[in-house]
């Protein structure tokens, strides 16, 4: 088979196959950093390895969509009111904060521009780094890309459910990268993962509101500066995580109002 028929093949399985086509690569390239930095003892950054979701989403999008495609990934600009909500987990760490620092030794503001793995910048250089290198690197791909072609045959809860798999398995490295989950407790990871299911039904319902990648990237950026940092660490950190899961019931009791109302409409309509 010659290179041109080869290229020819693997377009062809993209095309057929993109969610597929996106989670492989989107591991790939995220790993191809990732899995050496953890075989040299993980003392390197996680950063890099980030924009592997985003990449991907790119890559299949482009071979599936062309530039039509590629626009309609971008999506819209959001409403102000959708910018000001992704904003919340910053207003709620902001508040877990001062209640930590009047009660004893809280975080400084500086404190929430250390995150492993990320050069000691000012603030606003850290928190924006890590909206496009963190936030959008995640969020065209999980939530463009993938989140998009799952809610067109699934509900909401299922499309959760079934993304957080491979959102939880693209972070496996992690786990052996200092800046990244190194330091996270076995005993803490069913709690990681319910925390991540239930980021993937709000971000997922956030992104279908506002219909903007840009807004879902700054509530990422929020929820990872106010619990990934070393301000966010202990109380502040539970407390946002306590947040975005209490969040996600709020989100899927409402999915569920919803459609038990359309139900009671269609059996009338009958």
């Amino acid at each position: 088979m010659s290179r041109a028929d080869l290229g020819e093949v693997l377009r062809e399985v993209v095309r057929d196959r993109p969610l597929v086509a996106y989670v492989v690569l989107a591991v790939a390239l995220s790993w191809a950093w990732w899995v050496p930095v953890a075989l040299a003892g993980g003392t390197a950054s996680h950063v890099p390895g980030l924009v592997g979701p985003m990449l991907a989403a790119l890559l299949v999008t482009a071979a599936t969509g062309g530039r039509a495609g590629l626009r309609r990934l971008r999506g819209r600009p959001g409403a102000i009111r959708w910018w000001v909500l992704a904003l919340t987990p910053l207003l709620l760490g902001a508040v877990a904060a001062a209640v930590v620092t009047v009660v004893g030794d809280g975080p400084s503001a500086g404190d929430f521009a250390e995150m492993p793995g990320v050069p000691a910048w000012p603030w606003p250089v850290v928190f924006l780094l890590l909206l496009v290198v963190g936030g959008l690197g995640e969020e065209v791909g999980w939530r463009g890309l993938a989140w998009t072609r799952l809610r067109r045959r699934l509900g909401l809860r299922d499309a959760a459910l079934i993304l957080t798999v491979p959102w939880a398995l693209w972070h496996l490295p992690l786990f052996w990268i200092d800046s990244g989950l190194a330091g996270l407790s076995p005993v803490v990871v069913p709690g990681w993962l319910i925390g991540l299911a239930s980021g993937a039904v709000v971000l997922g319902r956030l992104y279908e509101r506002s219909g903007s990648l840009l807004v879902v990237a700054l509530a990422h950026t929020a929820v990872n500066v106010v619990s990934g940092t070393r301000g966010g660490e202990g109380a502040v950190a539970a407390v946002v995580s306590v947040g975005v899961i209490a969040a996600a019931m709020a989100v899927l009791a409402a999915d569920r109002r919803a459609a038990a109302t359309t139900a009671r409409h269609d059996a009338r309509s009958t």
